[in-house]
């Protein structure tokens, strides 16, 4: 398999520390679940809707910060219902991880 490519919603996520995380489970369609997560990086906060998470991870050590979380592009590999990953790069305590549907930006300020 190649490796996967970085998803172009924010650029190094990385450099951000996770300031707000909250999950919308609806038990009654769950294509409208989702998780809200608010990334900043000094005066920087970017607010990041992910559709439809699945097989969400949090790692002891959470909230801080992760260090290596990383988004990547999973659209080519076909998977159903799934064209986001977020993971971690790092052995790094307090990682975040899980698949998604989809995601987008729904704020920002800088």
């Amino acid at each position: 398999m190649d490796e996967p490519k970085p998803h172009p919603i924010l650029p190094g996520p990385h450099e951000y520390a996770v300031s707000d995380f909250r999950f919308h489970l609806d038990r009654d369609d769950p294509s409208l679940s989702f998780i809200d997560m608010t990334l900043v990086k000094g005066s920087d906060a970017v607010t990041l809707r992910f559709w439809r998470p699945v097989e969400l991870k949090i790692e002891a050590g959470f909230p801080r910060p992760t260090r290596g979380m990383v988004f990547y592009d999973r659209s080519a590999q076909g998977w159903e219902d799934i064209q986001v990953e977020v993971a971690d790069i790092e052995a790094s305590p307090g990682a975040i991880t899980f698949f998604a549907r989809s995601v987008e930006r729904v704020g920002s300020s800088s």
